[in-house]
């Protein structure tokens, strides 16, 4: 069948929490990361030549594992908030479909 279209609300939905159960795991995993980092900063030292060196290096590493994590969870977050919104649409266009059809299934008397 060419040119038929077909959705099932309660599908997308579906999909939509499970997107924000990802965007929940990935949040867990960047305040998980950050806990489990913060124990070994500074493991290089603070003063001599080898905490120089590796200092900002490190802390721009945990910086961009940070924001990749971060961006990771509001990926989804936004998906999934704008799977739950179509969701609604189409049921709201079934249902609005369903309801012509029984209206005009009610004016010609076939039920």
């Amino acid at each position: 069948m060419e040119n038929v279209f077909s959705a099932s609300p309660g599908d997308i939905r579906m999909v939509a929490r499970f997107q924000h159960e990802i965007m929940q795991i990935a949040r867990s995993c960047v305040r998980e990361f950050n806990a489990d980092t913060a124990r070994s900063a500074g493991w290089y030292g603070h003063d001599d030549s080898l905490a120089k060196e590796l200092g900002p290096r490190d802390a721009k590493e945990r910086e961009g594992a940070e924001e990749a994590g971060t961006a990771l969870s509001d990926g989804a977050s936004g998906s999934a908030n704008l799977l739950a919104e179509n969701g609604g649409f189409i049921q709201g266009a079934q249902d609005d479909a369903q309801e012509a059809i029984d209206e005009h299934a009610s004016r010609s008397g076939r039920h």
